[in-house]
């Protein structure tokens, strides 16, 4: 009987006990460095054009983003902020960014983005839209 109840000590009871363990597993945060292309759009007047990016890591929290494009075409423009980690998930990372645009308020945008895919919407006092980007 004694042997049995060893055996079965031995050989059940481990299997048991490692099924009743939870998985243990950290989510994939994708690698948002490089270059992104794609295009911005307002949602208040209808104006859009190009958009490019290049985002870089600063630290485990924040990115600087660096985006450049067209207004109406032919009027290029330029901005640059940092961008704060404000939630991730399995292959996903939110990114928030707000940043004082002197008589016309403040911009602010919030991002979700994948390894391949940069959705963001933005906001100021006078206009609100989209900038939407893929890896390049």
């Amino acid at each position: 009987m004694f042997r049995i109840f060893a055996i079965v000590a031995l050989f059940v009871l481990p299997s048991v006990a490692c099924a009743q363990q939870p998985e243990v597993y950290a989510p994939s945060v994708p690698q948002l460095s490089g270059t992104w292309s794609g295009y911005w759009i307002s949602d208040t007047n209808g104006h859009n054009g190009p958009l490019h990016a290049r985002i870089r890591p600063i630290s485990p929290d924040e990115y600087r983003v660096t985006f450049r494009g067209r207004y109406r075409v032919v009027i290029p423009f330029r901005y640059t902020t940092t961008m704060d980690v404000v939630g991730t998930g399995d292959g996903v990372i939110v990114l928030a960014a707000e940043r004082p645009v002197g008589r016309r308020g403040t911009f602010r945008m919030n991002a979700t983005v994948t390894s391949t895919d940069f959705n963001a919407t933005f906001n100021s006092r006078r206009d609100h839209g989209r900038f939407v980007l893929t890896r390049r």
